[in-house]
């Protein structure tokens, strides 16, 4: 078996990608009534799913402003300098981040839920805001060889160049 180079790691504002949405979803099966829907596995849009999520919302959905932003990226910063990982790659917009980790000793799900946490402590510590911050679930690719590393660091440091920065913008990067 190859061994793991990095780990593509991906969170989404609350409320912004629901079970049903046109763009697919990965949402586990949920509801007796609609039918067994496989985990981890993409599934098209479908719009009685979406209406029921919609209607299970406790808390509207959440677009990161600025501020927001910014306490995320810190909070990961703070977490990458007390961790055996780096952070290689990193973008972050109003409704997502993507974050290229290094491999670690430490077990993945573990670690990025505590990254998660981190980060929620510190939106509701330094912003306004005090609902959720991020939706149920993550995102996480394990990277196994040398093309794809550099096909997603490329693809992640389009997302700063289309928003006028650099392409590597922040100084926790691989440190």
């Amino acid at each position: 078996m190859p061994s793991t180079l990095a780990i593509h790691y991906v969170r989404s504002a609350y409320g912004l990608w629901l079970p049903g949405d046109d763009r697919g979803h990965w949402s586990e099966a949920w509801d007796a009534q609609i039918g067994f829907i496989e985990p981890h596995k993409l599934h098209t849009g479908d719009p009685v799913r979406l209406r029921m999520a919609e209607e299970r919302m406790k808390h509207a959905p959440v677009r990161w402003d600025v501020e927001m932003q910014q306490t995320i990226t810190d909070a990961l910063g703070v977490c990458a300098a007390n961790s055996p990982w780096n952070v290689e790659s990193y973008a972050i917009e109003e409704t997502h981040f993507h974050a290229i980790l290094s491999q670690s000793p430490l077990n993945i799900d573990r670690t990025v839920k505590w990254v998660a946490q981190e980060m929620t402590k510190a939106v509701h510590r330094r912003t306004a805001h005090t609902g959720p911050v991020f939706c149920k679930g993550r995102w996480l690719q394990f990277i196994f060889d040398e093309p794809h590393y550099a096909n997603l660091t490329r693809y992640i440091e389009s997302h700063n160049i289309r928003r006028g920065l650099p392409a590597k913008p922040y100084d926790f990067l691989a440190r």
